[in-house]
């Protein structure tokens, strides 16, 4: 009888393993047990990904797996491994490092060339091996912020407003949010070619996933002055900010904080306006980004690529590392970095062996990018990561697969404010009330966007002049990260950190 139990329930999993549509796996370096980030994951059923930073990745299929379904793992610098998708269940996948006789492969099976000279083909080749015609992608945008504010104070100098003294402040500086995370999920659709003009984007799906603890917290704040507001503030009041040399006037309408009245028309409609802007702008923003993306690498025109390390080869030394494989793709490993101590970047080129075709960059900054500091205020971009993989698509062409833009930056405030409380009635100097402050705020950001081309397809011009831009929904709002948002969509697989991320205590 338990041998009968035990067979119904191999049976019953091995039955619900072939009829999903959805596997996921952790790649790892079979010596070292450590997770391979960016390994190109493609299948036999035409569905494609790439692990992300931490070595995972999910897969999904349009319709139910069969038995010879299979998918193939590959990174430079390993053997690839070809497993059937019924042997994942959210397994590690070991790869083995790929040893090469280096010199027997490159003077037996093609011509030695120095660093430069590859370069200099890379150049030369790229109007061959580079996609110009018109296409239909599917593009998936995920952009992630991570604030800390590192101080927060405010030195009461003066105030004639008895409740707005330094314990009050003390209150409000220890209520703002000391860490904020921001996810945002786009998923595109993109028509067009390498044209900027010859190119229409419509959102199709999109979220947001924003830290609503802070948000109370900034409630907080509101509804501790709003009393305070309400009580000694004449309604013919303004207010005169002065932050040394800049003045600014706010009249009180724009300083209200109470809830909105559901009988004010004139209020409702400003509203209603502001989140029609509110969605205009997100999909204005969302079309700009895809468009830069799409040909930030690449000179239409002129048939280019546009990194500088291509454009501007003779300011740079290269070291030529190693020849690996990608698969069975030949390819060349290059470093690079600037001969000026001017320079600001310095990386690394994956050059196709036959083709001569970038297959890959990653770069990162030297130093500081930029540091701005006047009048009490700072901001440095400390520190940039790129890193761009390219494919090739059913043509034998290149397109761009996957991208990885990180920044982290830091900012900073140091100077006094003064409010100053006027009547519009009051003859003279109108002055009623006068609140002198020094105001000391730091903090750092961190930002990373990635993007993944899920599908590339052919387009037909007569298509791409049918294609009408939409306006989108604004992104739907989670508290929590779902899974299931995206179900159906091979995605990068996002890093523990966002899985992790959910709000509790939310009213």
């Amino acid at each position: 009888m338990i041998c009968i139990k035990i067979f119904i329930v191999i049976f019953f999993l091995v039955f619900l393993k072939i009829n999903s549509q959805e596997i996921s796996g952790i790649v790892i370096d079979s010596l070292n047990q450590k997770s391979i980030s960016f390994a190109t994951i493609t299948s036999n059923f035409n569905k494609n990904t790439i692990t992300n930073e931490e070595g995972s990745f999910r897969l999904f299929k349009d319709v139910s797996f069969i038995d010879e379904d299979s998918i193939y793992i590959s990174s430079i610098g390993y053997n690839s491994l070809s497993v059937s998708v019924n042997k994942i269940d959210k397994l590690k996948i070991p790869l083995s490092p790929k040893i090469i006789a280096l010199e027997t492969v490159i003077v037996t099976n093609r011509e030695k060339l120095s660093a430069i000279e590859i370069i200099n083909k890379v150049n030369q080749n790229v109007k061959d091996v580079f996609d110009f015609d018109y296409k239909n992608k599917k593009i998936f945008r995920r952009k992630t912020i991570m604030a800390e504010v590192e101080r927060a104070e405010i030195s009461i100098k003066k105030s004639s407003i008895k409740e707005f003294d330094q314990s009050f402040m003390d209150s409000i500086a220890s209520t703002i949010p000391k860490k904020n995370n921001f996810y945002n999920e786009i998923l595109s659709e993109f028509y067009g070619n390498r044209n900027p003009e010859n190119q229409k984007i419509n959102i199709l799906k999109s979220a947001e996933l924003i830290n609503k603890e802070n948000e109370i917290s900034f409630k907080t704040i509101q509804n501790k002055i709003q009393p305070i507001v309400d009580m000694r503030v004449k309604p013919d009041s303004y207010f005169k900010f002065k932050s040394g040399i800049f003045p600014i006037d706010i009249d009180l309408e724009g300083l209200d904080f109470m809830s909105i009245d559901s009988t004010d028309n004139a209020q409702l409609e400003k509203i209603k306006n502001k989140k029609l802007d509110e969605r205009k702008d997100f999909n204005l923003n969302n079309r700009n980004f895809i468009k830069d993306i799409s040909n930030s690498y690449l000179d239409y025109e002129n048939k280019e690529l546009k990194f500088e390390v291509f454009k501007k080869s003779r300011k740079f030394n290269f070291k030529f590392v190693e020849f690996s494989y990608l698969g069975y793709e030949p390819v060349y490993v290059i470093d690079y970095y600037p001969k000026s101590s001017k320079g600001k970047y310095r990386g690394r080129l994956f050059i196709h062996a036959d083709d001569f075709a970038l297959i890959r960059i990653d770069y990162q900054s030297i130093g500081l990018l930029r540091d701005f500091n006047l009048l009490g205020v700072f901001f440095r971009l400390e520190k940039r990561l790129v890193k761009r993989i390219f494919k090739k698509n059913d043509k034998g062409k290149y397109d761009l697969y996957f991208s990885e833009n990180y920044y982290q930056s830091s900012f900073g405030l140091d100077r006094p404010l003064k409010i100053i409380e006027k009547n519009k009635n009051v003859r003279g100097r109108r002055k009623q009330n006068q609140l002198n402050m020094q105001i000391n705020f730091t903090g750092n950001n961190r930002v990373k966007t990635e993007v993944i081309f899920i599908e590339i397809n052919l387009l037909k011009v007569e298509d791409f002049k049918k294609f009408k831009e939409i306006d989108s929904d604004l992104p739907f709002k989670l508290n929590e990260y779902d899974p299931n948002f995206w179900k159906g969509y091979n995605i990068v697989e996002p890093s523990q950190i966002l899985k992790e991320f959910k709000i509790e205590n939310v009213n």
